[in-house]
Parts: structure tokens; sequence; C-alpha cells
């Protein structure tokens, strides 16, 4: 699913450098890394519940806090969603979402070890 949400996150906004599941050596320093925190199953319906973190990166903050903004305003309160099949180390078919909820607003939450200034937010995406 994280696959998924990356394909589209980099067709909805080609100008930003998205990254899944951590940053490489190799990873642009003004680049947002979306990972997979966990997921919870419905206990009564047959869903899941995927809690992912967005994590946006820059040299200065100004920079770190409007990336991140974008990434929020595009994928907040999304209902019905259908995310893209993607091919990276295997194909990933096409996920529905029932909704994508923000856990909370961006927020600062420091600079990195390489002093890159960064701002998160989390969602919860729930898909069949």
């Amino acid at each position: 699913m994280i696959y998924n949400l990356v394909g589209y996150l980099i067709t909805q906004l080609p100008a930003l450098d998205f990254v899944a599941n951590g940053w490489s050596p190799e990873s642009s320093q003004d680049s947002i890394m979306v990972k997979q925190a966990g997921g919870t199953p419905g206990h009564w319906f047959p869903r899941t519940d995927y809690s992912v973190q967005i994590i946006s990166r820059a040299k200065n903050t100004v920079l770190a806090k409007a990336q991140i903004e974008q990434v929020y305003s595009l994928l907040k309160n999304k209902f019905g969603l259908l995310l893209p099949e993607v091919t990276v180390d295997a194909v990933y078919a096409a996920v529905q979402t029932y909704q994508i909820s923000p856990v909370e607003a961006p927020g600062y939450i420091g600079a990195d070890e390489t002093h890159l200034e960064m701002w998160s937010f989390s969602l919860i995406i729930t898909t069949d």
C-alpha cells in the first residue's frame, strides 16, 4: 500500500521528491519520506486501518514546511481514492481506499543529524 501511495503522490505533486520507508544516501536533501508505521485489522468489518507517517526535510524550515503543507492539503479527508498500481521490486496492485484522515496537522520535529529541518504529520488510511 505504501508504494501505491508514493506512486499517487509522484503523479499529483511531480515537483516534489518522494521516497518510501526511509532515506538513503542517494536521497536528495529536499525530499519527503512516506513510511508505513503499521496497521490494525477491523474486528467487525473487513477492513484495515494503516498508520502512515509523512516527513518532509529540507535545508531550511520554510521549504520543509511548504513541502509538507502541499502533501497534507492533497491527502487530508479523502474518500474513495484509488491508489494506482505500481512496480517497484514487484507489481503492487491498485489499492482502493475508503478514507484517508489526518491524525494531526503538520508539525515541526526538529533537525536531523545532517542539520536538515523536518516537518511531519500522520494519517490513517482505511482499505479493505
